[in-house]
């Protein structure tokens, strides 16, 4: 499974949505979620943990990719965590569950499709403070 995950946050904290698109097979999903009053690193977070979730329900493969060095670096790369610990070994724990999942750093706002949409989901839950659910488009 491909997946794409991104966070947004008008000012950090305010707003904040994610929006998540995921491929497998010949299927596509995607989320965009309104999250309340958060910080851009709590919204990157659980745009990750929600496709980990996804995977783990599937049973497929993952492959995820983020624009947030921030959770690459704290999921990956032992990065100390000062901020939202729960968050942080709740998104372990269920990558931990999952025997094949990888994440991917991607460069935000460079041209790459799937994850320029993700981005347009994430905003827009932010801008209309609605989630749509996953959806089949």
């Amino acid at each position: 499974m491909l997946v794409f995950a991104d966070g947004a946050c008008s000012g950090n904290p305010g707003p904040a949505g994610l929006g998540v698109v995921a491929l497998f097979g010949e299927k596509r999903r995607e989320l965009s979620e309104y999250l309340g009053e958060a910080t851009n690193n709590i919204a990157e977070l659980t745009a990750i943990l929600r496709a980990v979730e996804l995977a783990n329900e599937l049973g497929r493969p993952l492959r995820l990719y983020t624009d947030s060095q921030y959770a690459i670096g704290v999921l990956t790369q032992g990065w100390k965590v000062r901020a939202n610990k729960e968050l942080v070994a709740k998104v372990r724990k269920a990558l931990d569950a999952h025997s094949d999942a990888k994440l991917f750093h991607v460069r935000g706002h460079q041209g790459v499709t799937l994850n320029e949409h993700a981005d347009e989901l994430a905003v827009r839950a932010v801008q209309t403070r609605q989630s749509t659910g996953w959806t089949e488009p």
